[in-house]
């Protein structure tokens, strides 16, 4: 791959990795960090990617290898440290749609956010498949090859997803 492809790619799919890191990772910089990687990631191993229309996956893949390795030498510090981080979801990719009613802005937000933190709370089985088949729009079979998982486990853990948002979503309504 040359500078110039990266440079194409970055541009098509950046906005998009971006974002997803950000889910993840629930911390801006820490997302720039893990979208930086991965793009670094992917061009070093570029030769990889067979189709090009597959590559947002792979890059989509990329990232989650990489922050399951983040997360997983996190724990192992925070087991010897044991430093409390509590996750804090950043306005700043909360949709910026123009309303001119306030009082419709100010739901419309409440809404994000509680969605958001309600999706945060999900175990990391249930949040990844959920946040790439809604945010990232994939298909059930991109997701399960991306996983490496069976098909029918994915459309598990989105349903399973989808009852406990609804769950949470009730509780906090009541």
């Amino acid at each position: 791959m040359k500078i110039n492809d990266l440079e194409k790619i970055i541009d098509l799919y950046g906005n998009d990795i971006l974002s997803f890191c950000h889910y993840l990772t629930r911390n801006r910089e820490e997302a720039e960090d893990l979208c930086q990687d991965t793009f670094f990631l992917a061009f070093k191993k570029a030769d990889e990617i067979k189709d090009k229309d597959e590559t947002k996956s792979y890059l989509l893949s990329i990232a989650i290898h990489l922050w399951k390795n983040r997360k997983r030498k996190f724990a192992w510090r925070k087991r010897i440290r044991d430093d409390r981080i509590i996750p804090v979801w950043s306005r700043e990719y909360i949709s910026n749609q123009t309303d001119s009613d306030p009082k419709k802005i100010v739901s419309r937000d409440e809404t994000q956010h509680l969605v958001r933190g309600c999706v945060d709370r999900l175990p990391e089985k249930l949040k990844i498949p959920i946040l790439l088949y809604y945010v990232e729009g994939l298909k059930e079979r991109e997701i399960a090859e991306m996983l490496s998982i069976p098909i029918g486990t994915v459309k598990s853990r989105v349903s399973q997803a989808k009852t406990e948002l609804l769950k949470m979503l009730e509780k906090n309504h009541n």
